[in-house]
């Protein structure tokens, strides 16, 4: 995998960026940003289509299609294309890794460009409710569970435990929830990560915040990447991959539950690397969450290397 661009462009740039054959966005009716984002992908492209994946039925609909998430050779089928533009802004990660995963399984793998948009802020919680650092935003109306993404889950026991590293957000309970369910049985070490600098200030002190009672925890580190950055969370998974031991903490696991870049960083490492097995809760994202559209992302990546 080769990062070749990871910019912030003008509108007008964004518009200028390209026609790709086939652009692919998620719900792009929630909030100001979600729909200029995916209204910028769509003008990238000569096709376009809306993704939603089921956690339930492990199913992904495209368009009208619907695949098994064990037969993403048939997206690529259906959908061929020499080059490709997701909304990193509105597909949810499992999203967005079965998409790329589909391509990446072709002879010829296509050009791939990102587009990601920042909200100007987040909505916050009623006025009936405490405001305080780490419980500000009202962001999700729930979580639907089912933590693994086959194929891509790698099974955990006495003898293969992993090393969790969990990328964190304004939502402090969605890692409590894995960790206590887990109750020490596999994850063996947890790394959790921040996102500083972050896309605003003040953004990363609601994320300390909501996630303080980890730092409590044995076992656990603390490490830090770019907010908008997905190569540098890309090379933070390396660095965990690098320091592996050959005894029984021998699996490499991710939660992605912070910004949107650093998820596209954790699904990028995991095409390239099949010793990452992710996890996720589909949270059900609230309709109004942000407000506003702030800066445009940019990215532009090789999955030919």
């Amino acid at each position: 995998m080769q990062f070749i661009r990871q910019d912030v462009v003008t509108e007008a740039e964004a518009r200028q960026i390209g026609q790709f054959d086939i652009a692919f966005y998620g719900r792009d009716d929630l909030d100001d940003r979600s729909r200029h984002s995916a209204e910028l992908t769509r003008a990238a492209a000569r096709k376009h289509y809306r993704v939603q994946y089921d956690p339930a039925a492990y199913s992904l609909t495209i368009g009208d299609k619907v695949f098994k998430v064990d037969d993403l050779e048939a997206v690529f089928q259906q959908f061929r294309a020499r080059s490709i533009v997701l909304d990193a802004t509105t597909m949810e990660y499992p999203e967005i890794l079965y998409v790329l995963s589909a391509y990446r399984r072709a002879a010829v793998r296509p050009r791939c460009g990102f587009f990601y948009v920042e909200p100007e802020g987040y909505r916050q919680k009623t006025s009936g409710s405490a405001i305080v650092p780490g419980n500000a935003f009202d962001l999700s109306e729930g979580f639907r569970g089912n933590l693994h993404l086959p194929p891509f889950s790698r099974m955990l026991s006495g003898t293969n435990k992993a090393h969790l590293v969990a990328f964190l957000g304004f939502e402090g309970d969605r890692l409590m929830r894995v960790l206590d369910a887990d109750d020490g049985h596999f994850y063996e070490r947890v790394s959790i990560v921040f996102g500083i600098p972050p896309f605003q200030p003040s953004w990363d002190l609601h994320a300390l915040m909501a996630n303080s009672s980890l730092l409590e925890r044995k076992n656990t580190t603390v490490l830090y990447c770019g907010a908008n950055s997905p190569r540098a969370a890309y090379n933070l998974l390396a660095d965990a991959h690098a320091g592996l031991q050959a005894g029984k903490t021998n699996r490499l696991c991710v939660a992605p539950f912070g910004t949107k870049p650093m998820a596209l960083g954790a699904a990028l490492y995991r095409l390239d690397h099949e010793v990452l097995s992710p996890i996720y809760d589909h949270p059900v994202r609230k309709m109004d969450r942000t407000f506003g559209v702030h800066r445009r992302h940019w990215y532009e990546i090789d999955m030919a290397q």
